[in-house]
């Protein structure tokens, strides 16, 4: 997770205009699932029946892992009893690998036949209108693909809202690096195409974890545009600070690599580079801070800097969180613990070191199992 010391640009709500029903395209959503249980499949149909689109124009495929057939059948069990609410068409669609999870989509990707493609994560439930002001947006302001701010539901425990305060810090970021270099990165899930930028960029790379991330890079080098709609999207809440420091270790170790393999030769146009460059630097500068943070407590001379550095990022958490667009969060006191989570995240960015320079390509559980599993 990305973000660290790098200012904050508020977000802006735009509106778009509202197409009628007769006009809007048909959609293909994937929604990709790896061993989740039958809960996250059920909530995933209620979010389909929930859509403010006309369901007739929408082809959802769930993409299962076909390696486990109990999955498979579970699947098939949850849509079977959601496709007389959704009305929609929805398919099942066993996939010859889902780790990690670009294989499933460039599977599923070449069989779409539909101008607009949606991909959202197993647990993602986005704004009921969301879709169909994705679709506004692509028109209104000419773009190729469009991402949603997606976030773990409103409220909940501390543990949730320090996350919340984290996810709402790292938009700002990121916002505010798409605005220096004038080009947009993808990351997350809640992310709305045009089939003609996935047919020109190619497909998502297989190696890795942050695949949306490295697609865009190439997709800004190839002129892709794209850009966000402030719109918001909800995962499940993180209320264990274990799985949320294993997801950051994932995140974090699929930036790294990015970062290495397109700073360190492979050529890139000015804008996308400085966007990676700023992006590493960020990452590089949560990897210093707890040892120069730890060091200043023997050293002195290093007292100034280890203040400097967390003095700079509490003013970056407060300018985050006076912009308005987060009030609906119920952030509240997470906003207070957001830096010590950060030098504790920072943990999991040295150990995503350690799993880049050893060859390791550990998947992290980060939703705990319950009693009702898909297996």
């Amino acid at each position: 997770m990305t973000g660290f010391l790098l200012p904050n640009a508020r977000l802006t709500p735009q509106e778009h205009p509202g197409a009628a029903t007769s006009a809007l395209p048909p959609v293909t959503v994937l929604v990709p699932f790896y061993r989740e249980t039958a809960a996250i499949l059920r909530r995933s149909a209620d979010m389909l029946r929930s859509l403010d689109y006309p369901h007739d124009r929408l082809s959802v495929c769930w993409l299962v892992d076909a390696r486990y057939p109990e999955d498979v059948a579970a699947a098939e069990n949850v849509a079977a009893s959601a496709r007389a609410d959704f009305g929609g068409a929805l398919r099942v669609v066993p996939v010859p690998s889902m780790t990690p999870k670009a294989k499933a989509l460039n599977h599923a990707l070449r069989s779409v036949d539909d101008p607009f493609v949606a991909l959202y994560d197993a647990d993602t439930v986005p704004d009921p209108r969301q879709l169909r002001q994705a679709v506004a947006a692509l028109d209104a302001r000419g773009l190729d693909v469009v991402d949603a701010i997606e976030l773990p539901e409103a409220g909940g425990d501390l543990v949730n809202r320090i996350t919340l305060a984290q996810s709402a810090a790292f938009f700002g970021a990121m916002e505010y690096v798409n605005r220096r270099t004038s080009m947009h990165m993808l990351l997350g899930s809640s992310i709305y195409f045009r089939r003609t930028a996935l047919s020109k960029v190619g497909p998502l790379s297989e190696d890795g974890v942050e695949e949306l991330y490295e697609w865009a890079v190439r997709a800004a080098a190839a002129g892709v545009r794209m850009g966000r709609i402030v719109s918001f999207s909800y995962g499940t809440r993180t209320s264990v600070v274990g799985p949320a420091l294993r997801q950051r270790t994932r995140w974090i170790r699929g930036q790294l690599d990015i970062g290495v393999r397109f700073l360190g030769g492979k050529p890139l146009p000015a804008r996308p580079r400085t966007a990676v460059a700023l992006m590493t630097l960020s990452l590089l500068g949560q990897l210093g801070v707890l040892p120069v943070t730890a060091a200043a407590v023997r050293y002195r001379a290093l007292r100034l800097p280890a203040a400097a550095l967390l003095l700079g990022e509490a003013l970056r958490v407060r300018s985050v969180s006076r912009d308005p667009v987060w009030e609906v969060l119920r952030i509240g006191s997470g906003w207070a613990l957001l830096l010590p989570f950060e030098l504790l995240e920072s943990t999991s960015a040295w150990r995503a070191v350690w799993e880049l320079a050893t060859g390791r390509d550990t998947w992290h559980k980060v939703r705990p199992e319950t009693g009702e599993r898909t297996t």
